[in-house]
C-alpha cells in the first residue's frame, strides 16, 4: 500500500513539474512575441554600437540601444549601400520595433528597442522630427 501514495506523489510531481515548464517563458519569448510600436528619431550605428534618439528627446544619456532582427537587418544594409545610413553619423529613421528596460539586450538599465521593420531611413536633416511623410519606403 506505501507504493500508491509514492506514485501519486511522483505522478504530482511530474504535473507540478509539466506545468511550471509549460507556462515559463523567457523574457526575450515574450518581447518576441510583443507587437511592435512605430518609432521616430535618430540612429547612429558605429563601433561602440548602435544607438536611437526618439524624436523629443535632447540628453544623449537616454539614447536607446539597438538590435536589428528579421527583415530590420536586409533593410538597414541596404540603407548603408544607398548611403542613406553612414557608419558614426544620425541618421533618421521611421521603424517597428519593442521597447524594454528588462535588460534582455543591449547594455544594463538602458532603454533597448528590438527593430523588426524600417519603414524610413536617410541622412539626418533639418525637421526630422517634425515632418510626417516617409520619403523611403520598403
Amino acid at each position: 500500500m506505501s507504493a500508491l501514495p509514492a506514485r501519486a506523489a511522483a505522478a504530482l510531481a511530474l504535473v507540478f513539474v509539466n506545468t511550471a515548464c509549460a507556462v515559463s517563458r523567457s523574457s526575450m519569448d515574450v518581447l518576441n512575441a510583443t507587437p511592435p510600436t512605430e518609432y521616430r528619431g535618430h540612429f547612429t550605428a558605429g563601433t561602440a554600437g548602435s544607438w536611437f534618439m526618439p524624436c523629443g528627446v535632447r540628453d544623449t544619456a537616454d539614447a536607446w540601444w539597438v538590435t536589428l532582427t528579421g527583415t530590420s537587418v536586409s533593410q538597414i544594409e541596404a540603407a548603408r549601400r544607398e548611403g542613406r545610413v553612414r557608419a558614426d553619423l544620425p541618421s533618421y529613421v521611421r521603424w517597428r520595433a519593442v521597447f524594454t528596460r528588462g535588460g534582455e539586450v543591449g547594455p544594463p538599465g538602458r532603454g533597448a528597442l528590438l527593430v523588426r521593420d524600417v519603414i524610413e531611413a536617410k541622412p539626418r536633416g533639418d525637421g526630422d522630427c517634425t515632418a510626417r511623410q516617409s520619403t523611403n519606403t520598403w
